[in-house]
């Protein structure tokens, strides 16, 4: 999109007012027009075309000290819904949501280890169309967030190494038996949106981590996520161990879900910080600080602000969280020992959540394009 385009302009201006009706505050024309900067027949003109389009409703007069009350102007969060897949390494869920984030509906049901394509597939498409049927209002579109490197389009799944699935086209199977737009988006990439979609992230500048089954990394910065590929779980920590990538000692033979689980007899993370034996326990404290060691060369190379951590096992006792915690401060660069290491207060919902954020930027905010427009202008 050429964005000195007249036409360009004013659809990044309709997204601009269309976004900020989306938070809670109360809005007339005039604020709409004097926030963004915009000229008042601009800005009606907007306002009139989301009202066409059902997206935005007048809900009343605004209280004021003098003078006329200007019309209150407010999203209407039920006139589209999104759908949003997760195709976790455990679990899949599929959650149907408004415009606001709210869950209206959602599904979960076992991932197989080694899924085949065609049964998980089929199985994501049934629920997709079930939640469908169940609901008369439109669906603007589906996102699946999935492990591995997708195509330029968001269409076709490239690679997956964890279930070696090859130049699956995902996103097409799916629109194909639901009749509804599909994209894909990368897991990590997912639960970054997740994060700053509905956590109010006030850093523009940080590492995101999803320490589950498996482990990934993004970088976030200036509000754009530089990188989601990232072969962050596979950096080498140890002397021993050999990991599924083929190599020894990567930082997921210490600290991912599938590595800890095989060393105690197949049970979950979960399962094992809950009343864990003393080898357990020091294996658990073992992979904290293998991931503080991590965090230090990631945070030293990229310089962020902030560490967010998020995955399972990253919402395990605050026990673990401590130690990781203590770990990086004392090892860390007296200049990079400070910086904050929170959780994300999504926890175990960041998956899910990160796919409908996608779909909400993907088919209806596009915040991503606006963030791309406000970095070209600085």
């Amino acid at each position: 999109m050429k964005f000195s385009q007249p036409t360009a302009a004013r659809e990044v201006n309709r997204l601009r007012v269309l976004n900020l009706l989306a938070g809670t505050s109360d809005y007339s024309r005039a604020d709409i027009a004097r926030i963004l900067d915009l000229n008042k027949p601009s800005t009606s003109e907007i306002i009139e075309q989301l009202l066409n389009e059902g997206i935005v409703e007048e809900t009343g007069k605004k209280t004021t000290a003098t003078g006329r009350r200007p019309t209150s102007i407010h999203l209407k969060s039920d006139s589209l819904l999104v759908l949003g897949v997760d195709m976790g390494s455990r679990n899949t869920s599929i959650g149907l949501s408004d415009l606001k984030g709210n869950l209206l509906r959602f599904e979960r049901f076992p991932t197989n280890l080694r899924p085949k394509v065609e049964e998980l597939c089929r199985d994501v498409i049934k629920s997709c169309m079930k939640m469908a049927k169940l609901t008369s209002l439109p669906i603007a579109g589906i996102t699946v967030a999935v492990n591995g490197v997708l195509s330029e389009d968001k269409q076709v799944l490239v690679s997956n190494d964890i279930w070696d699935w090859r130049d699956v086209p995902l996103a097409q199977a799916i629109e194909t038996n639901t009749k509804i737009p599909t994209s894909l988006v990368n897991n990590v990439e997912a639960m970054v949106n997740a994060h700053t979609w509905f956590s109010e992230e006030p850093s523009e500048n940080f590492l995101f981590i999803n320490w589950a089954e498996h482990i990934g990394c993004a970088w976030v910065s200036k509000n754009l996520i530089t990188s989601e590929h990232t072969q962050f779980g596979h950096l080498p920590i140890a002397g021993t161990g050999l990991c599924r990538c083929g190599n020894i000692g990567c930082l997921e033979t210490v600290a991912a879900g599938w590595a800890i689980s095989e060393r105690h007899m197949s049970k979950s993370v979960k399962q094992i910080s809950q009343a864990p034996s003393d080898l357990e326990r020091e294996d658990l404290i073992n992979a904290c600080q293998s991931m503080a060691m991590a965090l230090i060369a990631a945070s030293a190379i990229t310089g962020c602000d902030k560490i967010v951590l998020g995955g399972g096992i990253a919402n395990l006792e605050d026990e673990y969280l401590q130690h990781l915690i203590a770990f990086y401060r004392q090892h860390a660069h007296s200049r990079r020992s400070q910086i904050p290491i929170v959780r994300s207060p999504l926890k175990e919902k960041a998956g899910l959540m990160g796919s409908i954020a996608t779909a909400l930027d993907t088919w209806v905010f596009k915040r991503s394009l606006l963030n791309l427009v406000k970095s070209q202008e600085h």
